[in-house]
């Protein structure tokens, strides 16, 4: 992710907030784009002739609205994972009372020492030091009612909804008959600022400090006076493992490898919180983060138009995914993909783990231009053909299948980003691992669908995806496909129709010349065409829907020899059961051309794409027979 990129988004809301103070540039939502429910233990200070008492009051609950920025009352910063949260404002959430219990249990010990660690906080300044006396009977108070305050908790806990699970808790003081929120405290917010401020050039854990002076900024490319080493906007940057340090390994000298200036520093932090708040969202279940580039960087005002519109497809899609509509996930790439090319996006496929971001997939410099061809230009050319009109039935009404990246993760769901990469940057596919996981997709739902109950989606339906999947692919130019091959009709020479309907099937692979581009690719469809006819003789006379013959086709691991043996078997079937050596005689022509005297071809396929080219007659075979007509 480019930290200028980052950085200008930072410097364009200092502008908008100037009337804030610099601490509220720090305190986080910590529940972004969510109403939440803020539980605040409520203690009162007296002063009785001089001598101060605190005497704890209960639980107060205010709901906190993702719409307005109330939440900066709280002064939530979020802090390590073994430390706790920087300032008294956590999280807590909702499951089965022993759970509750157990996280309350953990949490409740770091809030306490909170009030304590706040007491320890160096400063000369006389309010900091009558407010620190506050937080020091809050403390003893705190400890003093620790099961009392459990107890009421998960009282309170029991009046939410089981699915109410963005839950915080924190600190009201009242005085003299005011009521303070953390947010109120000079010593909270000077703990918030310094905290911000050491984050940058301090470490913990190795307990280790990078920092230089008058060295030339990574952001700015200037000198700068104070140069930090761990002010990376995001937590990707691990200046803890080795391989990823500078100096000899020496910690100290992370400054080297991202050198940061303190300025730079908080443009950063206003950057990141506003990509996380607002320019984050989720892609066939992988959270990500979208950051744009203005090509003109003269002029705030792109900037801030691109921010607008993003922020705009990012609410209504999450409005659409609300709903359940197909493709909502797509609903920004779409979006953008509508605009000119004036600005550019890094994207950033991600996963948190222990307080730090792991990227997953990072595009760069993505142009509008490219959204559109992969999102509208493609897809509109792959969905207009005729397989896929009426294709799919929901409630009881049929629908045309259209292309999206679902298609995609359908297929190669163990290594989705890897593949979303390749078709962003253009680069070629392997047939081989096509054709691999198509196959792999077919026969895992063919074992489900045999051993356990519920929806499995139906063949037909996986092999009309994987065919859309192959279209898309060659419309991008990333696989190739034999563009000159031209299919010969067969003709007939029968005085009386035939059951089987040969123009339709002549129409079929004209239609398709993209995905039967040979001969024999032609021939292994015949063959399993072949064999759903056989299918339904046998459905028809033995009165099941389990055809015995499947158990000939080892689950669809099929080879040349195995194919062969099918066709010669299922051939063999059909005439004992029609008691006629010339049933299906254009069928078996088609085979003969396509298939027998193609037969050297087959070894130029691997195992799984000539099992393809047969499961895809298979499930498509009916559609070429004519009902039976009665006198």
């Amino acid at each position: 992710m480019q930290d200028k990129a980052i950085a200008a988004i930072g410097e364009w809301q200092l502008e908008k907030n100037k009337g804030l103070e610099p601490v509220d540039l720090y305190i986080e939502n910590m529940f972004q784009g969510k109403d939440y429910q803020m539980l605040l233990l409520v203690f009162e200070i007296t002063n009785k002739e001089g001598k101060l008492s605190c005497e704890y009051k209960g639980i107060d609950i205010e709901k906190v609205s993702s719409e307005k920025e109330d939440y900066r009352k709280y002064a939530y910063r979020k802090g390590s994972a073994n430390g706790g949260d920087i300032t008294f404002t956590t999280k807590l959430f909702i499951g089965k009372k022993a759970e509750i219990i157990d996280n309350i249990r953990k949490k409740l010990p770091k809030v306490i020492k909170r009030h304590t660690e706040i007491v320890k906080f160096k400063s000369k300044i006389e309010r900091i030091h009558q407010e620190q006396e506050y937080f020091q009977l809050i403390g003893n108070t705190f400890s003093n009612n620790f099961f009392k305050i459990i107890r009421e908790i998960i009282s309170r806990f029991e009046n939410f909804a089981s699915k109410e699970n963005t839950i915080a808790i924190s600190t009201l003081i009242q005085m003299n008959g005011e009521a303070l929120y953390l947010r109120d405290c000079h010593v909270v917010k000077s703990i918030i600022l310094d905290s911000a401020s050491e984050t940058k050039f301090k470490r913990k854990s190795p307990n280790a400090q990078s920092k230089s002076i008058n060295k030339v900024c990574s952001v700015t490319s200037k000198k700068e006076i104070d140069i930090y080493g761990f002010a990376a906007p995001f937590s990707y940057s691990t200046p803890d493992k080795r391989g990823f340090l500078s100096g000899f390994f020496n910690i100290k000298n992370n400054w080297k490898n991202y050198p940061i200036s303190s300025d730079s520093a908080i443009v950063l932090e206003l950057g990141r919180k506003y990509i996380e708040e607002n320019l984050s969202a989720r892609f066939y279940g992988h959270d990500y983060l979208i950051v744009p580039n203005p090509i003109l960087k003269v002029d705030k005002l792109p900037l801030e138009k691109i921010i607008g519109l993003l922020r705009s497809a990012l609410i209504e899609q999450k409005n659409i995914s609300k709903e359940r509509k197909r493709r909502a996930e797509e609903f920004v790439m779409r979006t953008i993909a509508k605009e000119d090319n004036y600005f550019s996006l890094d994207i950033v496929f991600y996963k948190t783990a222990q307080a730090s971001m792991k990227i997953q997939l990072h595009l760069e410099e993505q142009l509008p231009s490219r959204f559109n061809k992969l999102f509208i230009e493609k897809p509109e050319k792959v969905n207009k053909r005729k397989l896929f009109k009426n294709a799919i039935k929901e409630n009881e009404e049929w629908k045309d299948l259209k292309f999206s990246f679902e298609i995609i993760k359908d297929f190669f769901e163990a290594h989705f980003l890897d593949n979303v990469n390749k078709i962003f940057r253009g680069q070629r596919f392997s047939i081989n691992y096509l054709y691999d996981n198509i196959m792999l997709l077919i026969r895992n739902n063919n074992n489900k669908r045999k051993s356990q109950n519920g929806y499995v989606e139906q063949t037909r339906i996986t092999v009309k995806k994987a065919i859309m999947l192959i279209a898309y692919l060659q419309e991008l130019e990333i696989i190739n496909y034999n563009k000159k091959y031209k299919y010969m009709d067969v003709e007939t020479n029968l005085k009386k129709e035939s059951r089987f309907n040969l123009e339709g099937f002549n129409a079929f692979v004209n239609e398709n010349s993209n995905f039967l581009d040979s001969d024999i690719k032609v021939g292994i469809f015949a063959v399993g065409v072949l064999v759903r006819f056989l299918y339904d003789i046998q459905s028809q006379s033995l009165n099941t829907s389990n055809p015995p013959f499947e158990n000939k086709l080892k689950g669809y691991k099929l080879n040349p020899e195995l194919l062969m043996n099918a066709y010669t078997e299922a051939l063999d079937k059909i005439q004992k059961y029609q008691k006629n050596n010339y049933v299906y005689t254009e069928l078996r022509e088609i085979v003969n051309n396509k298939f027998i005297l193609k037969t050297h071809d087959l070894n130029k396929m691997t195992n799984n794409e000539l099992s393809f080219y047969f499961v895809a007659g298979l499930e498509m075979g009916k559609q070429f027979k004519r009902e039976k007509k009665e006198n």
